[in-house]
This record gives C-alpha cells, sequence and structure tokens, in this order.
C-alpha cells in the first residue's frame, strides 16, 4: 500500500470500509456463492496489510456472542456478525469487542456451573462496555445445589462476569423462558440480579453508573402473582417486551398498580401479549384508575385471551403510537369500546394491522354474530388499516353484505379471511371495492350463480371483462376448498 494511503486519518479509512461493506449480507455468505462481491472485498481486505486487516476486523468484532452450556459444560464464543465461512481470529479481535451477548440458563448461576466456567475463561474483553444476558436456554433445575445461598451464588457470577469485562458500564436483560417465579430461590435471586448483584463493593471493579436495565420478561401469572406483580413493578421503568401467561386470573389489576392502588407505568415499554390456559373462568374484571396510563409507548398488542379489564386500561395513552393490534372479540370488549369510544376515526392514527377473532376463551367458541363480529373489525380505523385479519369459524358468507357497507377501506392491502366462502363473483367484487388490495385469503364457494349457468364462450369474455376492470396491484391469492365447491 503506498504511505500516503497508510497516513489518512483511520475516520476516513473507516469510511472507505464502510462504503465498501454497505450491509450485512457477509455474515450469511454460503460456501456455494463465493461470486459474492462483498465477501471478496472483504477477504482481499483481510490480506491487503496489518492496517486494512485491523479496521475489517474491527468492523465485524464488536460484538461477541457468548453460551454458556452446562450439559456438557462449555464456554463458547462467536462473533455475531463475522462471515460464516471464514475462520474466527485468533486473539486479535477480543481487544475490540464492544458488546458481548450472554447465553445461558438462570439455574446454572443457581446451581454454580456458570461461574465456573467463566472463572476457568483465561480470555478477558477489555472495551466490552455493554454486556446483553439473555436467559432463554431450557435447562431444568439441578439437584446439585451448594449450602451457599442463591444471593451469593449470584454476587459470584457478577465478580466472574466484571472480572471478564472490567470496564462494564451497561447491562441489559433478555428473559425469554417462562420460569415458575414462585420458587423462592428463584425470586431472591432474580430480585439481586436486578437491584445489587452488578455493583461489586471492591477496590478494583468500579460500579456501573447506571443500575441493570430488564428490557424483555416471559413470565406466568400463577398462584404466585405477588412475586410477579413485585418483579413487573421493579421492572417496570426499563421493560420494553412482555409476555405474560395467566394460569390464574386473580387480581390481574396488580399488573398496573400496586396493593395499595398506587399506578404503575410502564414507560418504554413497546410490545405486550397477554395469554391464557383455555377455559379460564375470567370472574370479575378490574377497573382501574381512569386519570393512569400504564402503557403510554405501546407499539403491539397481542391478547389471545378475553379482553382482562373491565375499562379501557390496555389502550389509555398509546393512541399515538399503537401500530399492531391482535385480539379476541366478545360482547363484553364491545360495550367497553362502545363506552370510552376507543376506535373512533380520530385515534390510533398509526395503526396499520389488526387481527380479531370471534372467540370466547371460557366457552371456547365463538361470542356473539358473525356480522357483529365483521362490522366491529371493519370499523377499526377504517381509513388507514393496511392489514385486516378476521377469524370466525362461522362466517361463511356473512362477509360480502358488510364489506360493501363499509366503503372507508382505501388503504387496505391484505385482507385474510380464512373462514370466509366466497365465490368467484364475490372475489372480483372485493378487488374492484378495495383498490389498494395485495392479497386476499379466504375459502372458495366456486363460480357464484350469476356465472354458473353461462356457456364457456360466455364465460371467457366475462373474465375479459373482469380482468379490464381490475387494478393492477394485485399480487397474491390463497384458496381454501371446502366441501362441494367445484373451481375447475
Amino acid at each position: 500500500m503506498p504511505a500516503r494511503l497508510q497516513q489518512l486519518p483511520w475516520n476516513v479509512m473507516a469510511l472507505v470500509l464502510s462504503h465498501l461493506m454497505a450491509g450485512n449480507q457477509l455474515r450469511y455468505h454460503r460456501t456455494d456463492s463465493l461470486d459474492c462481491e462483498q465477501f471478496r472485498r472483504f477477504t482481499a481486505l483481510l490480506h491487503t496489510c496489518r492496517t486494512w486487516r485491523h479496521l475489517a476486523i474491527r468492523r465485524f468484532a464488536r460484538t461477541l456472542k457468548l453460551s454458556v452450556d452446562c450439559a456438557p459444560p462449555a464456554l463458547t464464543t462467536t462473533l455475531a456478525y463475522w462471515p460464516t465461512t471464514l475462520a474466527h481470529p485468533q486473539n486479535e479481535h477480543r481487544e475490540l469487542v464492544q458488546t458481548v451477548t450472554m447465553e445461558l440458563d438462570f439455574w446454572s448461576i443457581l446451581n454454580g456451573r456458570a461461574s465456573a466456567l467463566l472463572a476457568a475463561s483465561p480470555h478477558t474483553y477489555t472495551c466490552a462496555r455493554r454486556l446483553n444476558i439473555r436467559f432463554g436456554q431450557c435447562e431444568v433445575e439441578h439437584e446439585d445445589h451448594a449450602s451457599e445461598g442463591p444471593v451469593i451464588r449470584v454476587e459470584r457470577f457478577m465478580r466472574d462476569v466484571r472480572r471478564i469485562m472490567p470496564r462494564l458500564r451497561t447491562v441489559c436483560i433478555d428473559h425469554t423462558v417462562n420460569y415458575d417465579i414462585g420458587n423462592q430461590d428463584f425470586y431472591l435471586a432474580y430480585t439481586t440480579l436486578i437491584t445489587r448483584a452488578f455493583n461489586i463493593h471492591e477496590p478494583a471493579i468500579r460500579p456501573l453508573p447506571v443500575g441493570p436495565q430488564l428490557t424483555s420478561l416471559t413470565f406466568a401469572w400463577n398462584i404466585y402473582y405477588l412475586n410477579t406483580a413485585c418483579l413487573l413493578h421493579l421492572c417496570a421503568p426499563t421493560l420494553q417486551t412482555l409476555y405474560l401467561t395467566f394460569n390464574h386470573l386473580d387480581n390481574v389489576r396488580l399488573l398496573v398498580a400496586t396493593e395499595t392502588g398506587k399506578p404503575v407505568a410502564y414507560p418504554k415499554l413497546e410490545k405486550l401479549s397477554l395469554s391464557c390456559w383455555y377455559y379460564l373462568d375470567p370472574g370479575s374484571r378490574p377497573t382501574t384508575n381512569p386519570k393512569s396510563m400504564p402503557f403510554p409507548a405501546l407499539r403491539s398488542i397481542y391478547m389471545y385471551m378475553d379482553y382482562p379489564f373491565a375499562d379501557d386500561t390496555l389502550f389509555r395513552g398509546n393512541h399515538r403510537t399503537l401500530e399492531y393490534l391482535s385480539m379476541n372479540i366478545t360482547s363484553s370488549l364491545i360495550k367497553i369500546s362502545q363506552a370510552h369510544k376507543l376506535f373512533r376515526s380520530t385515534r390510533f392514527a398509526k395503526l396499520k394491522a389488526v387481527r380479531v377473532k370471534n372467540m370466547n376463551i371460557y366457552r371456547m367458541q365463538p361470542d356473539i354474530p358473525s356480522k357483529v363480529a365483521i362490522d366491529f373489525a371493519l370499523a377499526i380505523n377504517p381509513t388507514r388499516v393496511q392489514t385486516l385479519v378476521i377469524e370466525d369459524v362461522t362466517m361463511q358468507a356473512s362477509l360480502m353484505p358488510s364489506m360493501l357497507k363499509h366503503g372507508q377501506l382505501a388503504c387496505l392491502q391484505r385482507l385474510i379471511v380464512p373462514d370466509a366462502f366466497l365465490t368467484l363473483a364475490n372475489m372480483v367484487m372485493l378487488l374492484k371495492i378495495l383498490p389498494a388490495l395485495v392479497e386476499l385469503h379466504c375459502q372458495c364457494a366456486g363460480l357464484g350463480p350469476q356465472l354458473e349457468s353461462l356457456n364457456d364462450h360466455k364465460l371467457l369474455d366475462t373474465f375479459k371483462a373482469y380482468g379490464n376492470c381490475l387494478h393492477n396491484y394485485f399480487e397474491f391469492l390463497q384458496l381454501g376448498h371446502w366441501g362441494n365447491a367445484d373451481i375447475d
């Protein structure tokens, strides 16, 4: 390399590298596509000179994935964005790692196996400032607990973490396994991990400037709901994703309020998923403080259960952020929607995708007439929704009258009605009244009475006439075939 090019400032050379390596396609490079232009550029840079090699490794070695496997015991490390067909650099990347993503099972902390593996590791990551902990492996609880309590085990684990990452500044926790928090050892250890275990009181270890942030949580709401509620309240300021499975519906109000009635808010929560066991009796649904806004930043709501409140608790304050809504329609939800005017046209301007299902979880059957469910779904932000899914096993031929009545669906691009029986004439009519429609899923009910009586020549002329009046955007049609419907 000419000396003048080596003397370019590092930030200029980094811009050149960024231009050459635009995108993250290298991560998914395969051995059967060696003509990949980016791959050729990358390998060329690795072998040009020390300066360009260092820059190339620096770009793709910023994030390290560290997996703690306990059966058999192993500590494996991989660079998250390194090309899969190239061997990892031996040691030169360790000082370049800025983010470590650690995947393990929480029980491996309580039984000491994770600490043993970390303590035996000879490697350190001196520039790592961020740690993402993902409790996502599904390991069963072992019987090899020592006499030490769970708090001591957690503190030992974090001490070993701080040893291999001495400059750690930020810790984020992503919990994706549905543990039983009723286990007292687990609850005590988990709250310790969140509240104080990261700040080790030793002269050689600096305290974190910001406490650990639990960003994603998956848990069951069961007879130990008080522990679950306390953990949720503790993590509410930092949670971004929450998955709750209700095995028990007592005191659901504790999701958004303390035992004394003080409102609890989740200011950063963007995704909320609620589900429950089948045939679970909802009992009496609670109301909450009408001035509280527990979920002001929600972008997605997934409700695979009946609506758990008697008011508009889940929808308060997020009318400017909500983009996706999935829920079961019941008579009680319709009454709540009407009483609070939930889905009037001036609200939820960003809501683009809606999925509704006519289902009562307690009775495991549709709760309202099909026409009522369809009208309710079509009235949710009709001028802006782009994707609409309506599931109702009793729908059959009820869809078309309601579709013809609602003429405001100008932006609808995807209509998924797997239980609707539509004739070919109905489908053509939908394409006429939905000018932006790109995708349609339905059941085929044959040609329809108007077309079945035509001979071949007239039928061909009719199809040509249909082709002239349809728009050019439609791309995908998925049909189910039921009963005697003849589509030949």
